[in-house]
């Protein structure tokens, strides 16, 4: 039998290991049906890796069938490859389709940069114009107060450090402005770009993203790295197809009912 002494060190250890599993990544409890449309060719196995070290289930939208509504509306995330809008012909041909299912309550997200010489201004719901602003990481950077870095993992400053992104995989081509309806959501290097911005689009959001977040992972592995991909991916929840103002959270990943 357990005398006083060991019965208390026991339920430390107890709530010790419970703080351990309640602050582990949610990667596990992925309640999310993910499409991701693949990039440029070269870097097909660096995205592929890329996903397998994120620990997250995807699904390939890959030929004029899939991007059908029928198919999209199973999505609640759909995230774009590296220079897809560039490369990859199905996306550049069903792009209004797209936008559609984002108006409708999806979630829409470059995950890695897109090519600023063949950008069309229309691709996305709200108009956005490209230039080529690359950056190395551990550029001074700037978070906005948005829900896309709390969940599932508080994002700051820290995760985009320098060493951690690898040499020339921190952001490419970016926005040239921020206007409404786009908002920024991070901010880099001395002169304040506009590296990630979001927007409200019906019932719907878009974040168009320009760091290589796919290539990083892919060729680095850093697990900083993983939780802002799992962040961009995952702090929206489930797709938009009730009135807004409803949430609930369920594995620490806000969703809407």
């Amino acid at each position: 039998m357990l005398d006083g002494l060991s019965k208390r060190l026991l339920i430390v250890i107890v709530v010790m290991m419970g703080a351990v599993f309640l602050s582990a990544p949610t990667v596990g409890a992925q309640d999310l049906n993910i499409g991701f449309i693949t990039g440029r060719g070269a870097d097909a196995g660096v995205e592929e890796d890329a996903w397998t070290r994120s620990g997250l289930d995807k699904t390939n939208i890959k030929n004029d069938a899939d991007y059908a509504p029928d198919n999209l509306s199973t999505f609640d995330v759909i995230s774009i490859g590296v220079v897809a809008y560039d490369q990859n012909e199905e996306l550049k041909a069903n792009f209004e389709n797209l936008k559609e299912w984002v108006e409708q309550g999806g979630y829409l997200v470059t995950i890695d940069f897109q090519q600023d010489n063949s950008w069309d201004t229309n691709y996305l719901p709200h108009s956005l114009t490209l230039k080529d602003p690359d950056l190395d990481d551990g550029v001074p950077v700037e978070i906005s107060d948005h829900p896309i870095w709390k969940t599932p993992n508080l994002i700051t400053e820290d995760h985009f450090g320098i060493g951690i992104w690898g040499g020339g995989d921190f952001m490419a081509d970016g926005p040239e402005a921020v206007d409404p309806p786009w908002e920024p959501l991070l901010l880099a290097g001395a002169n304040n770009w506009p590296v990630i911005v979001g927007a409200e689009a019906g019932k719907g959001y878009v974040v168009f993203n320009s760091l290589q977040v796919l290539q990083a992972l892919g060729r680095v592995g850093d697990d900083i790295v993983i939780e802002v991909m799992h962040n961009l991916l995952l702090w929206r929840g489930v797709r938009d197809v009730a009135p807004a103002g409803k949430l609930t959270t369920v594995w620490g990943i806000l969703k809407r009912d």
